[in-house]
Order: C-alpha cells, then sequence, then structure tokens
C-alpha cells in the first residue's frame, strides 16, 4: 500500500460556465476545507496546457472524476448513494461533490441522489488511456453515468458546496487491480488486524459480490478471506457484513449497464460479429420531410434529376434560406440569448458526385433575381459612379484652389459635406465566389453588412490557409457568423466599421479539402473549424440511371416564388419568439448536450458548443420560410423546433464523422495500424504485451489499452475466454483472439 496523496484539481474564475475552457488555478484537495474551496467554481481534473480545457492540450492528471445521477432506475431502493461508494472505495482517497441538481427534478427525471466522485490516482498523462479508465471503472459499476467518460471534462461548482472528504490508502488503479485478479486479495497484507476489520472486510465483500455475484460460492470465498483478520471477528458480525451485500448486488443488476457474473466469466466460444470499418460511418440522412414544402418538393426534384443524394441539394437549401434571410431576423431562444440566421455549410464528398450541377440548381433563383435588380439599376448604378467621379474631380479642383488662395475654406466645407451624404449605388452582390478576407470586408461594407461565399471548389481554404498570400486574417470569417463588429484598417485606404455582419458559406468540397480544414490548428483552435455544419452524403456513384424525370415546373415555381418572397423581404433584425412548446424542446436539447460534453461530444467539444445555437438558427430559417407572409402573428412552433432538432441531429452525427476521418482520433489510426500487422502477419491469437512489440511507437500498457479496447469494440479481436478461479493466485495475462473474418478477408 502506498501513502495517501493530495487530489489535485484546476479551478476556473467564473461557475456554472459551460462556455469557459480556461482554469488557471491549482488546488490541492487534502481535507474538506480544500474540497470545499475548489468546487465553489468549476473545476477539471487534470493540468491542461496553457491551462485551456481540450483533449490535445491533456498534460496529466491524479484525479478521476465520475458522475452519479441514478437515471437508470425509478424505484428509490435502487438508488446508489454516497455511502455505497464509501463502503465499496473505502480505502481508496476520493472525494463526494452534491451537484447542482441534487435532490432536484431534471429534465424527464424525479429528484434523486445526484453527485460527484472524483478518485485518486496514479499520475496519467495519456488522455486516451485515462478515458479508458473511467470506461473501465464504468463497466465494473455501472451505475456511473456511462455519458461523463471524456478526458476533457468540467464539473460544474456550486454556490454552497456539500462535499465529503474521505481519506485512503491506494489508488484507484491499484483497487481496479486488484479486483480484476481472481483471487488478488491475497497480495494484502497477511493480517487484518483490530480497527479495520469492519471496513476491510466490507470492502472485500463488496469486491467479492461485484465479481461474483451473490451466490454461495462467493460467500464461501469471503469468510476465507475473513479468516485473515485477528483477533477474528465474530460470526454475526461476519453474517451482517455478508447480508448487507445482497441490497448492493441488487442495485448492480438494476443497471441495465451492468454485466453479471455469468456473462463476464463466461468460458464459451466467442461469438464474433462483423467487423466496423474503421473509415465507414452509418450516417443518417438529411431529413427532407423537415423542410418546408416548397423547399422539399425542390430538394427532391433536384436529387432525381442530378441521380444525386438528396442530402446535397437539403443542406445547400438550408445555406440559400440564410442568404436570403440574415441581417433581416434575429431568433431568440430566451430573454437574453438570440441568434441571427446565417449559417456555414460545407458538403464533403469526392470527385464527380455532380456537387457543381445541385448547387447551380439550387442557387439560380438567387442569381435571376440578383440580375434582374441590378438590370433594373444599371442606369442608375452608372449615373451614380459617374457622379462619385464628379464629385471627386471637383475635391481635388477645390483643394487646389484653396491652397492657392482662389477659394474659401467654407467652399471646401460645404464640398466635403455634400462628398460625405453621398451614397453611391452598388450593384446588389447576393454571393461571391472564392475571395480574400480583405475583399470580403469590403463586399460586406458595400451590402449592408451582408455577404455569402458559394462554392463548388473550396479554394477559400487555400486562401486562408496563406497559400496565395501571407498573414491572412480569418477575423471576417469568424466575427461574420457570430455577428460582431468588424473594423477594418488599410493604409491609404477609409476605415470600414461593420456593425453586426452575417455572412454565410456554402461549400461543396471534396474531402482533401476538409482535410485541410480540420489539420489547420489554427482554425481549429480559433473556433472557425467549429462554426460549419457538416455533410458527408452517401455517394451515389454505380447507382446513377441515364433516363431520370426532370423538375416540374410547379416545384421549380415554387421554390422560385419562395426565394424571391424572402430575398424582397425589408425586414431588419426583426425578432422571431420562441412559443412555450418550442422553448421546452430547445431546452431539453440544451440540457442533453450539457451532459453529453463530457462523454461522446467531447472530443469535438469546439463544435458542439455551437450545437444548440446551430438549431435553434435552423428553427429561425424554417419558420420564417414556412410563415414568410404573416410573421407578424406567429411564434415559432414546436412542430416547427422538433424538425429544426432533427435536422441538428442529422448535422451532429456528420460533424462527429468529419472530426473523426479527419485525424480527429489518433485511437483510429493506432488501431488500424495494430490490425494491419496482426493480417500481415496472421496472427490469431496475442497479448497485450505482444501488442506492445508489434507496435514499438507505444509505449506504455496503458497507452496500448485504448487501442485493443477499440479493436474489441469495432469486432476485429475479442478476449479469450478463460476459466474463472476463486483460488489463491494472480488472473493470467488477458490473451486476445484475432476475428477469423479479418484473416481470411
Amino acid at each position: 500500500m502506498q501513502e495517501s496523496k493530495n487530489i489535485t484539481v484546476y479551478a476556473a474564475n467564473s461557475r456554472g460556465n459551460a462556455e469557459n475552457c480556461l482554469y488557471p488555478h491549482r488546488i490541492e484537495i487534502a481535507d474538506e476545507a480544500s474540497a470545499l474551496e475548489a468546487f465553489s467554481r468549476d473545476i477539471v481534473c487534470a493540468e491542461y496546457r496553457n491551462n485551456y480545457r481540450s483533449v490535445k492540450n491533456f498534460l496529466v492528471s491524479n484525479a478521476l472524476p465520475m458522475d452519479c445521477d441514478n437515471d437508470h432506475t425509478e424505484d428509490p431502493e435502487m438508488w446508489v448513494t454516497a455511502e455505497d461508494i464509501q463502503e465499496i472505495f473505502c480505502n481508496v482517497p476520493h472525494i463526494i461533490h452534491y451537484s447542482r441538481n441534487h435532490m432536484k427534478p431534471k429534465g424527464k427525471y424525479s429528484a434523486r441522489p445526484r453527485f460527484h466522485v472524483v478518485f485518486l490516482i496514479d499520475p496519467a498523462t495519456d488522455p486516451d488511456a485515462y478515458a479508458a479508465l473511467k470506461q473501465k471503472l464504468m463497466q465494473l459499476f455501472s451505475f456511473f453515468d456511462p455519458m461523463a467518460l471524456g478526458a476533457a471534462r468540467f464539473l460544474f461548482g456550486t454556490e454552497n458546496p456539500k462535499v465529503e472528504f474521505h481519506p485512503g490508502t491506494i489508488t484507484l488503479n491499484a483497487f481496479l487491480k486488484d479486483l480484476e485478479d481472481e483471487q488478488a486479495f491475497a497480495n494484502m497484507k497477511p493480517n487484518i488486524t483490530e480497527g479495520s476489520r469492519n471496513n476491510t472486510m466490507s470492502q472485500i465483500a463488496a469486491q467479492i459480490v461485484t465479481r461474483y455475484g451473490y451466490t454461495s460460492d462467493a460467500e464461501a470465498l469471503f469468510y476465507r478471506e475473513a479468516e485473515r483478520c485477528q483477533p477474528p471477528l465474530e460470526d454475526h458480525e461476519l453474517e451482517s457484513i455478508w447480508k448487507g451485500k445482497e441490497r448492493f448486488y441488487t442495485k448492480l443488476l438494476a443497471n441495465p449497464n451492468y454485466i453479471p457474473p455469468e456473462v463476464y466469466n463466461s468460458t464459451g466460444p466467442v461469438q464474433w460479429d462483423t467487423p466496423i470499418p474503421f473509415d465507414e460511418f452509418d450516417l443518417p440522412t438529411f431529413p427532407v420531410d423537415a423542410l418546408p414544402a416548397p423547399v422539399r418538393d425542390y430538394v427532391l426534384a433536384v436529387a432525381e434529376t442530378t441521380q444525386t443524394s438528396a442530402d446535397m441539394a437539403a443542406v445547400a437549401a438550408i445555406a440559400i434560406l440564410s442568404i436570403c434571410l440574415q441581417g433581416k431576423y434575429r431568433i431568440w431562444g430566451k430573454a437574453d440569448w438570440s441568434e441571427p440566421l446565417n449559417t456555414y455549410c460545407v458538403i464533403v464528398l469526392p470527385p464527380a458526385e455532380r456537387k457543381s450541377a445541385v448547387i447551380s440548381l439550387m442557387t439560380t433563383p438567387v442569381e435571376d433575381y440578383e440580375k434582374e435588380i441590378n438590370d433594373s439599376l444599371d442606369a442608375k448604378i452608372i449615373e451614380s459612379q459617374m457622379k462619385k467621379a464628379v464629385l471627386e474631380k471637383e475635391r481635388r479642383a477645390l483643394e487646389d484652389k484653396v491652397s492657392k488662395g482662389k477659394a474659401e475654406v467654407s467652399e471646401m466645407t460645404d464640398k466635403a459635406k455634400e462628398i460625405s451624404t453621398f451614397q453611391e449605388i452598388q450593384p446588389l452582390k447576393l454571393f461571391v465566389d472564392d475571395v480574400t478576407a480583405e475583399k470580403l470586408a469590403s463586399v460586406l461594407a458595400e451590402n449592408h453588412s451582408r455577404a455569402a461565399i458559394v462554392s463548388a471548389e473550396g479554394g477559400i481554404f487555400d486562401i486562408l490557409n496563406g497559400i496565395y498570400t501571407k498573414n491572412v486574417n480569418i477575423d471576417v470569417f469568424l466575427k461574420g457568423h457570430n455577428g460582431d463588429t468588424i473594423r477594418v484598417d488599410r493604409i491609404g485606404r477609409a476605415s470600414e466599421s461593420i456593425i453586426r455582419p452575417t455572412l454565410t458559406i456554402l461549400l461543396a468540397v471534396q474531402p482533401e479539402v476538409l482535410n485541410g480544414l480540420m489539420s489547420n490548428s489554427t482554425f481549429r483552435g480559433r473556433g472557425l473549424t467549429a462554426r460549419f455544419l457538416y455533410a458527408m452524403p452517401k455517394s451515389s456513384l454505380g447507382n446513377r440511371t441515364f433516363h431520370t424525370t426532370p423538375i416540374a415546373e410547379s416545384a421549380k415555381n415554387q421554390y422560385r416564388n419562395l426565394i424571391r418572397s424572402l430575398l424582397e423581404n425589408e425586414a431588419a433584425e426583426d425578432p422571431l419568439t420562441l412559443s412555450d412548446a418550442a422553448t421546452h424542446i430547445l431546452e431539453q436539447l440544451f440540457q442533453d448536450t450539457e451532459r453529453r460534453f463530457h462523454s461522446d461530444l467531447a472530443e469535438i467539444a469546439d463544435w458542439a458548443g455551437k450545437y444548440v445555437g446551430a438549431v435553434l438558427r435552423i428553427a429561425g430559417l424554417l419558420h420564417t420560410a414556412q410563415h414568410h407572409g404573416f410573421l407578424d402573428f406567429t411564434e415559432v412552433s414546436g412542430e416547427t423546433m422538433e424538425n429544426a432538432v432533427r435536422i441538428g441531429e442529422y448535422f451532429l452525427e456528420h460533424a462527429r464523422a468529419a472530426y473523426a476521418l479527419m485525424g480527429a482520433d489518433p485511437i483510429n489510426k493506432q488501431s488500424e495500424q495494430l490490425l494491419n500487422i496482426l493480417k500481415r502477419k496472421h496472427i490469431t491469437q496475442f497479448s497485450r504485451r505482444d501488442a506492445m512489440r508489434l507496435c514499438r511507437n507505444i509505449k506504455t500498457a496503458d497507452a496500448i489499452q485504448p487501442v485493443l479496447n477499440r479493436l474489441c469494440e469495432y469486432g476485429y479481436i475479442a478476449p479469450k475466454p478463460m476459466e474463472p478461479a476463486l483460488g489463491v493466485g494472480r488472473r493470467p495475462s488477458e490473451v486476445y483472439l484475432t476475428n477469423p473474418d479479418v484473416l481470411e478477408n
């Protein structure tokens, strides 16, 4: 056993701020007082580079946080309490912090015990091994929240923290190692001395029940362990300890994630499933039925005539609606939160997928409207340009006269006023193709703070990467999404202040272009990648037909009329409000997303942080397109918000795939490396140490374990069944079998 150490956490400057990522204050928790200090603010349980919380910035941690929300059952008798935790982990230093929703209703669940547990662990420097340790703990004790297992997780502080500090003598790692050994209790000191007998035997009983169930064989093992008590415990005390574990085991069985002993210890043959490809995702299709009827019908018609996935036209439609409505409305989620209606959309498909054809068909009504307006303004535009040229000529002439004393200063003042009030008539420019950041700022300034980029090539990322010019400033792309004021000062040119800019982007690009976006640390670090809605439609190549149904005139006219009506709308940031039903749905989405930040959304936390806002924007687009003729009299309905959530869920799953495919998941890469070696060398079974020898770039057992877990999860390998043993001795090292289908194919 080792001496107890302090649990180290890092605190923020705030409490209850889910968007904060900075945790600069190191706190050593050695007692209840220091625990109270820590949990009065939001905390993380790891040190991150530059104090900025993210998986890639993970440096070191000796603290493992877990959640217990008791959402697995509605039976209060089956709820896990802090006392249960203390009984199981009595020798492991840990802190109980009752969460802000402790004994309060939360979402669809009634009030119940809710708390965080922070355990002392051996220092971890690998975020994947750290997350794997959480996964292992959750598999053994399934009452822990399976949605709170990420390596970049934070815990909300509470105003008046309620905490319990429990010292101990071994780390969680040592505890789990003992628990995994078939009979690791023999590794404990020979005698259990007076003063620690009840606690130690209670912990041993919990371990035995967890590993073997509440059976007569398990009970016999418990009584064998009790022989080490010096002096012996009374029979009635041992009987009380063991019987007390029956209720504990019942709580374990009540959790659907718990693996019962008869399954965990099974020695039957491995039942192989078809492996899941690393580069293939079962992605959802776009819920086209969620779109307003004129848009839906046209999207389906475009998909049919081009023989492409409806996803491509549907995502383009979201961006087209944004072009029509950006700057005209803001949708309010609550009293102090609103979103504009512009979006950034990127469609990812390989060559020959008719991306240009689809984008062209979707933008045609916008281009037609732009041309019609500019044709009607042609004479006025030329007259305005001539007037501007005359004013400039008069200004220069007047400056010369004043300098020579041939004109009064008052004449120059009058001319300055005339020039300053002159408004040049600009051609309507609803969207541009690839454009530099400097030029884009000018386009925004000339078009009432509105602009859009539409491209089927993605050259804009080359420009942003600095291929054509050095020191590219991406601020205009960041602020154009949020609506923050853009101030541009240029030598030799007038300064430009663009108030509440709204920028929409629609790109249809090849995977290599997306790779450039994802791999650029500046883009991701500053939040550019998080602003895009990603779509990776299923390819239609090989399944297309020559004879197709052309777009019906009725569908074409309804879509054109809708786009024209929206473009003619002269609203200026008019408010859109939510009905009670829509507000409830949005709140539920927010709460669900908050829970997932600590689990399956941890790797894309930057994107997920803007997810709810994106759904709100989509709701505004759907509502406005559906009710554009009488917006003053309607609120966003619950049905519209549900449709927006469905579309948002589509983008969420595609974003997860985009991030994973473009190098955001190093475990997949390492897993593929080991898998290729297994196939090349036709290895049918191997140990963890063998795997480390095969992958020499993976140096430690903690680093290789997440790789083995991933290969098991995807069905490429499986642990070799081993006969359970209740005798004394250490369990043999785990052996893994390779899926025969992998070796044969």
